[in-house]
């Protein structure tokens, strides 16, 4: 009886881990870094971005902006998917 008691439980928490996973998938999931540096010489300061939204699109970002004694300049990248 204690066997088929345990395998009953098992089986709840199976079930119930199966139909609990699409909606964890669903989630938005972010992910955002950001790194910055100054001298004498001049400075740069780069961000990187990633987004998946509940629909399955995904965006991406990686911008690094510069300045120096001869100018500033902007690096991007980006893509995104739907």
């Amino acid at each position: 009886m204690a066997l088929l008691r345990r395998g009953l439980s098992l089986t709840a928490v199976a079930c119930g881990l199966a139909l609990g996973a699409p909606s964890v998938a669903m989630a938005d999931a972010s992910f955002h870094h950001d790194f910055g540096a100054a001298n004498a010489r001049g400075a740069t300061m780069t961000v990187v971005r990633s987004h998946v939204d509940e629909d399955g699109g995904v965006t991406y970002e990686y911008v690094t902006y510069t300045a120096t004694d001869k100018g500033a300049t902007v690096d991007r990248t980006s893509s995104a998917a739907e």
